[in-house]
């Protein structure tokens, strides 16, 4: 994907969320999200030692995107004030796939917002940017983003162990093709 300085960052919506680029009034949800070790864990990150590596999340989002690495969405809900998790897609080197990421706070874990938000970044991904794969990772024991990349037609490629952390976990893929008529047939969640 080119550099995006000249492109202006996509807005997503879906029935219940605003998909939009993060900005300094996030941090703080950021920070939140990232320190609860449980969420942490089950995405693979690290748990943050302070609230500045927040400022660093939000630079190095903005940079990814400016460099045409990354698109990585703020994820607001109606009613709610602060951001309730963040969905990205991260740019493969040829340009034509991309790699699926989200993360949502714990409050709003099961209420099918993370299926929305793939659903509709998925569907953004092969109508408006013509990717012809998109794929994703998820720890073995997040049955939660697993369910996920099920529900939205994701098949699985491979198991594997992080050498980061050691943790066993899965490898999905997603075709343009398969994607978009999955899209059309999958029932909102």
């Amino acid at each position: 994907m080119p550099p995006m300085k000249a492109v202006r960052f996509p807005r997503l919506t879906t029935p219940r969320l605003v998909l939009r680029a993060p900005s300094e009034r996030d941090i703080a949800a950021w920070f939140a999200r990232a320190s609860d070790v449980e969420s942490a864990s089950l995405a693979g990150d690290p748990v943050p030692d302070d609230i500045s590596a927040g400022e660093r999340w939000l630079a190095r989002s903005r940079q990814r995107f400016a460099d045409g690495k990354a698109i990585q969405w703020s994820l607001d809900q109606a009613g709610v004030s602060d951001a309730i998790g963040t969905i990205t897609l991260s740019f493969a080197t040829d340009a034509k796939a991309a790699a699926l990421g989200f993360v949502l706070a714990r409050a709003h874990w099961g209420q099918g917002l993370g299926s929305e938000a793939a659903r509709e970044v998925v569907r953004y991904a092969f109508e408006t940017l013509a990717l012809e794969q998109v794929t994703a990772e998820a720890v073995a024991r997040n049955s939660a983003s697993l369910r996920i990349l099920a529900k939205l037609g994701f098949k699985h490629i491979e198991s594997f162990i992080d050498e980061a952390d050691g943790e066993h976990c899965e490898r999905f893929a997603l075709d343009a093709d398969v994607g978009s008529l999955a899209s059309n047939a999958m029932p909102d969640c």
